[in-house]
């Protein structure tokens, strides 16, 4: 048989898809008051207007007290109908599916926002919460499972037309699924998917034979005898005669979520032994997932046949038009799984968004249209002059965007030059590619004669920012600028000091011990590399220094150096030490350069000219710089 395309269309239950490509279910941040919102609406309807064929809203939660974060969707409430309604008729507007993920978060919750103990099939603490559940008595199931057939007929309510039961990630279902936290001794721990079969049976009576009804199991918890494959494959052959497919995931909500949404370096497809497994047991159609950013990786896991559809996450957050762009064979905008304002923002209660869609998590503030065509001048070709002339010159204005060094990308370049970081560098290829017919100068510095004879309405000032010298001393010490450009090259033994808390004091190191060097890195806070926490990097971050011996100490503040003696304090213990090292590498703060403009035109300073951050800022500032020119 010819394996499938991404554009075959496909039968699911009593729905005919017109793709392969799925929109999973994914926490959004934009509940107000437990309930949907208009930007739910908007965000999926950019989805559905991109080509996908199914959308999979986020997690509708099946339980009264079940609120393991602040912006949860209360699926039990009856008030929750009309805000469902208003996306699943945006969602259709476009002739894309639309089904509601529904689930409880049994033992991985809180009890901070509703004030009731957590549940869970047996009284172990979750690694996150630390909160000992109450075990769940079967008076407790009863409710349960009622809880999911009131969230169900809200969502038939609501215009859907399915849901998905939700047994993966953060799961009650997946907690008494999974041995590692079903400990129970009565008909629920000797039939462990006993309760998945209730509520799958309660759900259909809801639906009827006219609606979809699907499962995301756990195919590997990561944990030491959690499920793995075997497990999903079996408890999808158990119900495969309940529902009308099956999807698939792999890590933890709390004890290994970087399995869920690895970051940059883990390559396509890395989850595929789960959906193949399930695949070989059901006939249902079988949903896989694993960090799918481009068209090409689509295909070649449709054409592998570990899968019948691909569920595409962050590739459709970073791109929505991705789903028709792969099936057109078009260019897409690929995400860098830098998970910076996707898992970061949200891990942290904000929106969710995204480095390089700049619209992500902000899709029903609409555009203001077009006015009056401006002649643009924009200084700096990093990722917010990019941005900036990208946006601009798509709205009509006439721009230019002029570079002082020899080539675009900024910073960027030479970040992405170190180990494992290249896929940062798609965000400005892919900026680039876009500027189209933007008239670009490079090696050409922007001063007040060039500004002057090309007279423009209005300058953005994207000239980013420069390194700056550590306030304990400069002289010998390399910034890691110059050692990621490849302007010096430290041996022996080398103390990076980190300062900033990113991505360059670790880039910098692995690169120097790649090299052979004995590379120790200090830092004043706590934690090594503190900021890659958030983004889910900092295990594999870990892993890697460990690897390759780098040395990672916290808690020690540089003094001052002299020569090759370096004096640092411990602050918690407030000893103070001489070290010898052959080379100090600093990652600090960087420092704002900023433009000289004449009086006449406009100023707009955005990205690191305004102040140096992360590339979130830069790219986002950039474009709302050119949505405010008009």
């Amino acid at each position: 048989m010819t394996p499938p395309r991404p554009g075959d269309p496909i039968t699911v239950g009593p729905l005919r898809l017109r793709n392969r490509i799925v929109f999973p279910a994914h926490l959004t941040n934009a509940a107000v008051g437990e309930m949907p919102t208009a930007q739910h609406a908007a965000y999926y309807a950019a989805r559905a207007e991109g080509g996908a064929a199914l959308v999979i809203t986020e997690e509708h939660s099946a339980g009264e007290h079940d609120r393991p974060y602040e912006k949860l969707v209360r699926g039990t409430d009856p008030a929750i109908v009309p805000g469902l309604r208003r996306i699943t008729d945006a969602v259709h507007a476009h002739d894309a599916a639309v089904l509601a993920q529904v689930g409880h978060n049994g033992g991985q919750s809180s009890s901070r926002y509703s004030g009731v103990a957590v549940t869970a099939p047996s009284p172990l603490p979750d690694p996150m919460f630390r909160e000992v559940p109450r075990a769940l008595t079967p008076r407790d199931l009863d409710d349960l499972v009622a809880g999911f057939a009131r969230t169900a007929e809200h969502c038939v309510a609501g215009g859907y037309d399915g849901v998905e039961i939700q047994c993966s990630q953060a799961s009650v279902v997946r907690q008494f699924l999974s041995p590692v936290t079903n400990h129970r001794d009565d008909d629920y721990g000797e039939d462990p998917a006993r309760l998945l079969v209730e509520i799958l049976a309660a759900v259909r009576a809801v639906l009827g034979p006219d609606q979809v009804l699907g499962v995301r199991l756990q195919g590997d918890e990561g944990l030491a005898g959690g499920l793995g494959a075997a497990d999903a494959a079996r408890v999808a052959l158990r119900v495969e005669g309940a529902v009308d497919y099956v999807n698939t995931a792999v890590g933890v909500a709390t004890a290994t979520l970087p399995l869920i949404e690895p970051p940059m370096g883990v390559p396509a497809g890395y989850a595929a032994a789960v959906p193949t497994a399930v695949r070989a047991a059901v006939s249902v159609p079988v949903i896989g997932v694993g960090r799918f950013t481009t068209p090409e990786h689509v295909a070649a896991t449709l054409a592998g046949g570990s899968c019948d559809l691909v569920g595409v996450t962050r590739g459709q957050i970073a791109d929505p038009s991705f789903a028709r762009r792969a099936v057109t064979g078009a260019r897409v905008r690929r995400c860098v799984g830098c998970n910076q304002e996707c898992i970061g923002a949200v891990g942290l209660g904000r929106r969710l968004g995204c480095v390089v869609n700049p619209r992500a998590g902000r899709e029903a503030q609409p555009l203001p249209p077009p006015r009056a065509r401006r002649r643009v001048l924009v200084a700096g070709g990093g990722p917010a002059g990019l941005a900036a002339a990208v946006t601009a010159a798509g709205r009509g204005h006439e721009v230019e965007l002029v570079e002082a060094g020899d080539v675009l990308g900024g910073q960027v370049v030479w970040a992405a030059s170190a180990p494992g970081r290249s896929e940062l560098g798609h965000a400005v290829e892919d900026l680039i590619t876009d500027l189209g017919a933007v008239w670009v100068s490079v090696g050409t510095r922007v001063d007040v004669a060039l500004i002057a004879d090309r007279a423009p309405d209005v300058v953005v000032d994207a000239t980013g920012s420069e390194a700056a010298a550590p306030s304990w001393g400069a002289d010998g010490v390399l910034d890691v600028e110059h050692v990621l450009r490849g302007r010096a090259t430290p041996t022996g033994r080398v103390l990076v000091v980190d300062e900033a808390g990113g991505h360059a004091a670790p880039s910098t190191a692995e690169l120097l011990a790649r090299r052979g060097a004995a590379v120790t890195t200090v830092t004043s806070a706590l934690v090594a590399a503190g900021d890659l926490g958030p983004t889910l990097e900092g295990p594999r971050w870990a892993r890697r220094a460990a690897a390759l011996g780098i040395v990672q100490e916290t808690g020690r503040v540089v003094l001052g150096i002299e020569g090759r003696m370096v004096r640092l304090l411990d602050h918690v213990s407030g000893v103070e030490e001489q070290r010898e090292v052959d080379a100090v590498v600093a990652a600090v703060p960087r420092r704002a350069r900023g433009l000289v403009v004449p009086a006449g035109p406009a100023v707009v300073r955005i990205g690191d000219a305004l102040a140096p951050r992360l590339l979130d800022a830069a790219v986002r500032e950039g474009h709302d710089a050119a949505v405010e020119l008009g």
